[in-house]
């Protein structure tokens, strides 16, 4: 059965929120990894989720995540 074109639009709108959700997320996860203590990733990960949508306030966020 072939897909209909309004499925591949949805598929498309899916995979889209989940690259975003997850650009979104990066500073969050980094924290994690580089073993941060909790508090401070709580900070990154609420920081990220606030002031991701500006960039400026995302590229913050990952600059905090990942320093030492």
């Amino acid at each position: 059965m072939p897909l209909k074109p309004e499925h591949i639009l949805i598929i498309k709108y899916i995979v889209a929120a989940g690259a975003l959700v997850a650009i979104i997320l990066a500073p969050a996860y980094l924290a994690a990894k580089n073993d941060k203590a909790k508090a401070v990733a709580m900070r990154i990960r609420v920081a990220s989720w606030v002031f991701g949508w500006t960039g400026i306030g995302w590229l913050l966020a990952l600059f905090w995540a990942v320093k030492k």
